[in-house]
């Protein structure tokens, strides 16, 4: 699946690059980088088109997510400053 589809998939989920990367578990320039090789991986594509889908049925995915114990993670702001604190100790 081409960068643009992928976007317009977790539009229609009403999600961001930043909150879809969340919810998957991965940074949100992980997800950002694919519109630089212009195709996502099709772990992305295949999650990207059910959470479409969902939301065009009216499915809150979401909390079918957080049933099962699914959560968008927290920020790791957090854990990049305290690696810069380490580095700037080092």
């Amino acid at each position: 699946m081409d960068y643009k589809e992928f976007r317009r998939h977790i539009g229609k989920a009403a999600l961001s690059v930043n909150s879809f990367a969340s919810i998957i578990g991965v940074l949100p320039n992980a997800v950002s980088n694919y519109s630089k090789k212009q195709f996502v991986p099709k772990e992305y594509a295949v999650i990207a088109v059910l959470m479409g889908d969902a939301a065009d049925r009216g499915v809150d995915f979401v909390s079918v997510l957080n049933k099962f114990g699914i959560y968008e993670q927290i920020s790791t702001d957090k854990k990049v400053s305290s690696i810069n604190k380490y580095k700037a100790k080092t």
